[in-house]
């Protein structure tokens, strides 16, 4: 079976954070700004946080990138899982009977 092709142009128009999140340019700064606001020109500026998850999917789909997880909750886990290591380790002593 043949590689699958991503949409270049999804891939020209939205970028896919490490975390997961799918940002893109808003429409309508490219010109024509004289007669818009000083603050709507510096909203316009910014990358968009796309909220709607349907959306989302669909366009890792199309860009072939599956969701990443958060680097926040990868360190959580694992240091919850040493944690646990750690504590089954000394488990043993708080189990075996007192000697004094």
């Amino acid at each position: 079976m043949p590689k699958l092709k991503t949409h270049k142009g999804f891939k020209k128009r939205f970028k896919v954070s490490a975390t997961g999140k799918v940002t893109h340019k808003k429409c309508g700064s490219s010109h024509l700004m004289s007669h818009k606001s000083g603050g709507q020109v510096r909203r316009l500026r910014k990358k968009k946080v796309l909220r709607v998850e349907a959306e989302r999917k669909r366009i890792r789909r199309l860009l072939h990138v599956r969701e990443g997880r958060s680097p926040v909750a990868v360190a959580a886990a694992r240091l919850e899982a040493l944690t646990v290591d750690a504590t089954l380790e000394a488990a043993p002593d708080i189990d075996a009977p007192a000697q004094a």
